[in-house]
């Protein structure tokens, strides 16, 4: 028999959904004064299978419980709309008692006497000075967005206040030394999203440095952290939250926190453009280019020699197949129809991810070795020089915030063949500096690919098209100009 933790049935809480969220949720809500009714699934290979002191039970069961509010937990938050409708024309429940997941933490924790509490014990110490707490709460490896946020620190430490620090998990990451005093470690709990020890970890280091401005780069803890704060001290923060990718389930997400941040910055047009046609006030929302090295002058080589293969390299997450944002399983599609159709290249691909292995197996097994090299994680200063004797650059992700790999490959004199995410018009002319695709179209980039082969003398007009458009973009002082202007109206 279910536990119910409330015996008024008007006030408690069905939770729609038992994957990984819901256990999540299942730890928190008890600690915000929050009862749970029943957890339900419709998945009949779940019923009857235990999280905490409930049984997963079937979505009939909600019928029984007409005033209970329903939070909606399945991981993509781009299906909310359809599974509310399912649960309104077939259970019966009125749209106004169903929430999403992150709608119902928000509402939660700032209806919580325990965290209202909590924030106003924390004391407050003024600094004299502005500080900005850029959000790393997920660690600090050498990814695109990580890497972004140790320059943006550094670079307003240089020129601005010295009075920016970066919030992360406290593990042991290679950070710069002149970092090293303006690095601030959480008790960041990364198998329970939104614990409350989360919470009050980051609670009381934005506390202790503000007035201050806070840069997300997701809708996570710091956002939530930060804007529970600001129902208290609402003049002492501001919250700017920088987007770095877009598609249905992040827009989804931003919507559900979009009164949490006062400001909005996409890294590309698009995601601007996005966010406004979503309903945001377009005075909230900017965009950017993330800078990145790029020499003035564009000095390197091109394989011309048919008697040799061109080089076409990858840069990036190898992060999964059918349903991953890299989309793996199309490169992979990519190299056996480049070998069926006999064109002379070879393709290296620099980073690492959860389906390498499986796709050096793969490789192996088809005896597809010649024509491609795996080489692991490169340091982020050794990217130019990968990018150098690469003549095309391959991206057929499904979805982009706006590609650095592909950027960065632009600025060394590389011409792209990649699917149409975010971003990419805003840099590649069609068949002029580059090559767009239709997403999921990896024998269209073949096809390029080919033409890029057979007429090898267009790769040194191209790749050096394809540098002068991003050249300029990649300066620091502009970007750098921007974010004075965003964090001190200047």
């Amino acid at each position: 028999m279910n536990e119910i933790n409330s015996g008024n049935k008007e006030d408690g809480l069905i939770i729609y959904g038992a994957g990984k969220r819901c256990t999540d949720l299942h730890k928190i809500v008890s600690r915000l004064n929050v009862s749970i009714l029943l957890i339900v699934d419709s998945d009949k290979n779940k019923l009857g299978v235990k999280i905490g002191n409930f049984l997963i039970e079937s979505p009939e069961k909600i019928r029984d419980y007409q005033d209970a509010k329903i939070c909606i937990t399945v991981a993509d938050n781009s299906v909310f709309t359809e599974i509310s409708e399912i649960l309104h024309i077939k259970y019966g429940c009125s749209k106004d008692r169903i929430i999403s997941y992150y709608r119902f933490i928000i509402e939660a924790y700032c209806n919580c006497t325990l965290i209202k509490e909590y924030i106003f014990g924390c004391q407050i110490h003024q600094q004299p000075r502005t500080s900005v707490l850029f959000d790393s709460i997920c660690g600090l490896g050498l990814g695109g967005v990580e890497a972004w946020t140790i320059e943006m620190c550094q670079t307003l430490n240089k020129y601005c206040d010295d009075n920016a620090y970066i919030v992360t998990d406290g593990e042991d990451y290679c950070i710069p030394n002149v970092l090293k005093e303006h690095i601030l470690s959480a008790n960041i709990n990364h198998e329970e999203r939104f614990s409350i020890d989360t919470i009050k970890s980051l609670i009381q280091i934005i506390i202790k440095k503000m007035p201050c401005k806070v840069i997300t780069s997701t809708t996570n803890e710091m956002m939530l952290a930060a804007y529970l704060i600001k129902q208290i001290y609402p003049d002492m923060i501001e919250i700017i939250s920088v987007i770095h990718n877009s598609n249905d389930r992040v827009y989804a997400a931003y919507m559900d926190f979009k009164e949490c941040p006062d400001i909005f910055i996409g890294v590309s047009q698009d995601i601007k453009r996005d966010m406004i046609q979503r309903g945001i006030n377009p005075g909230r929302v900017y965009s950017m280019t993330c800078p990145f090295v790029c020499e003035e002058t564009l000095n390197r080589t091109y394989t011309e020699n048919r008697a040799y293969p061109i080089r076409i390299g990858y840069a990036g997450r190898m992060d999964g197949m059918e349903h991953s944002q890299k989309r793996m399983d199309l490169l992979l599609k990519l190299v056996r129809l480049l070998v069926k159709r006999k064109i002379n290249f070879m393709m290296e691909l620099a980073g690492d991810g959860p389906v390498r292995k499986e796709m050096e197996s793969y490789i192996k097994n088809n005896h597809l070795d010649k024509y491609v090299k795996f080489l692991g994680y490169i340091h982020r200063d050794k990217i130019p020089n990968f990018w150098k004797r690469q003549d095309i650059c391959i991206n057929l992700a499904d979805y982009e915030g706006r590609s650095i790999s592909i950027i960065e490959a632009m600025g060394n004199g590389v011409v792209s063949v990649v699917t149409a995410t975010s971003g990419v018009t805003e840099d590649i002319i069609e068949s002029v500096n580059g090559y767009i695709v239709p997403v999921g179209d990896y024998v269209l980039a073949a096809d390029r690919i080919d033409v890029l082969e057979r007429h090898r003398n267009r790769l040194a007009e191209m790749g050096k098209k394809a540098h002068d458009m991003v050249y300029p973009k990649s300066l620091m002082n502009p970007h750098l100009k921007f974010w004075k202007h965003i964090l001190y109206g200047t």
